[in-house]
């Protein structure tokens, strides 16, 4: 009781520093992550440290300089929701650094609508057809921003019909021809029986024999070709039985240089294959899987999600002004959850911290900032991060490196 007291007299108005968990997922990499941070590695993979208030990694905030004063995160909202959010029921967004060393499952998450729908079923004791217990784990959507640090590459999307009939064709399976050509017929509209197909071939030689015609037929391929091919192998080396080895002949396969930013929508299906960055989404943990991995699978209820047609151009481009204090590269996705800013300061004049849209969270990226408003200061280095809460006024960040700047997008009126 005492702790909560302390909590609710204390000040919010001033950066606050904020402690990541650390997820240990077996697909992360054992060095970018202790690396940015400035700390040796612990030989455990390491994919992702969640700044965010999620129930299941909250963040620590401190509220008083130093290691003294820590409370979650979500309890603090929880706590004081008006000061920390002002006029949000919940933080909208959760930040995350992601470092994949192998692929993730083929996966995609759900609309706000469908995952009202499934929690809500779910809550009652029952599940749709083909949904697995548990399957939803939260009412929210999970729409998705990765921008890139090191070089990345993911699949996003299905590819169009005939260039993914192409690829299918390429690997000369008896089994896949009749997908192809109904790939070359029905356009889009294949790609569900397609996908409920491979569902069933796990029991079969399928993978195996899909594996050694992709190393065939990346001999003497064009680039795009050998590519897709190459990474049948490389999703092969940890699934090797899993007919979904061949998802990089039907998702687009996308390829990040750092500073390239990657938007996945509600119903697209994806995967992180390689490489690190900032990640951004709404506040939400709910993922179906479809394959390529050893945690529960929801095909049934991931096929009723997915939006069967072609990918658009979903890499997101930047808006980018030069200002005093160096440049602001904006990310805003169609969502109105969150939105991402990369500050890169050059030391000349303090850089403002978007003080009308609300809760904030800025992440340190390069070199060494300080953030800072009349209220207090405080000094982060790479993989250290600040809370500014709705009650943090004209803040403002100092020196010379690189900082992600996490904030719903809207305007606070």
């Amino acid at each position: 009781m005492e702790r909560k007291a302390r909590h609710a007299v204390t000040p919010l108005d001033r950066p606050l520093r904020l402690v990541p968990r650390v997820r240990n997922y077996d697909w992360g990499t054992l060095d970018f992550i202790p690396r940015l941070c400035g700390r040796e590695p612990t030989g455990s993979p390491e994919a992702e440290l969640w700044f965010g208030g999620h129930p299941d990694a909250p963040a620590d905030v401190f509220l008083a300089s130093g290691e003294a004063g820590s409370i979650p995160l979500d309890r603090l909202i929880a706590e004081r929701r008006v000061d920390v959010l002002g006029r949000g029921a919940d933080l909208p967004f959760l930040t995350k650094i992601l470092s994949a060393g192998r692929p993730l499952s083929i996966q995609a998450h759900p609309s706000r609508e469908q995952a009202a729908r499934g929690f809500a079923a779910q809550s009652t004791g029952g599940t749709r057809p083909g949904g697995a217990p548990g399957s939803y784990r939260d009412p929210n959507h999970k729409p998705e921003l990765l921008y890139a640090l090191t070089p990345f590459s993911a699949l996003s999307g299905f590819r169009p019909p005939m260039e993914a009939a192409g690829l299918l064709g390429a690997l000369g399976l008896e089994e896949l021809e009749p997908h192809v050509r109904r790939l070359e017929s029905e356009g889009a509209a294949a790609y569900r029986p397609l996908l409920e197909a491979l569902r069933w071939l796990g029991g079969t030689n399928m993978a195996a024999r899909a594996i050694d015609a992709a190393r065939r037929a990346a001999d003497n391929a064009d680039p795009e070709r050998r590519d897709a091919m190459q990474w049948i192998d490389r999703n092969a080396a940890f699934h090797p039985e899993d007919p979904l080895v061949i998802a990089p002949l039907i998702l687009r396969l996308v390829h990040l240089e750092p500073g390239q930013a990657l938007f996945t929508g509600p119903g697209v299906p994806h995967s992180y294959l390689e490489g690190s960055g900032v990640e951004v989404m709404a506040n939400s943990d709910n993922v179906l899987r479809l394959g390529l991995t050893s945690k529960r699978v929801d095909a049934g209820e991931l096929l009723d999600i997915l939006v069967y047609e072609a990918a658009r151009d979903t890499n997101l481009k930047p808006e980018v002004e030069e200002l005093a204090w160096g440049s602001r590269s904006s990310f805003t996705p169609p969502v109105d959850d969150f939105r991402l800013e990369v500050l890169n300061m050059t030391g000349s004049s303090p850089a403002p911290l978007a003080d009308d849209h609300g809760v904030r969270i800025v992440l340190a990226l390069e070199g060494e900032v300080e953030v800072l408003n009349a209220a207090g200061a405080e000094r982060l280095l790479p993989g250290q991060a600040a809370l500014l809460s709705a009650s943090a006024a004209a803040v403002t960040a100092t020196g010379t490196g690189t900082v992600a700047l996490t904030m719903p997008n809207r305007r606070e009126t």
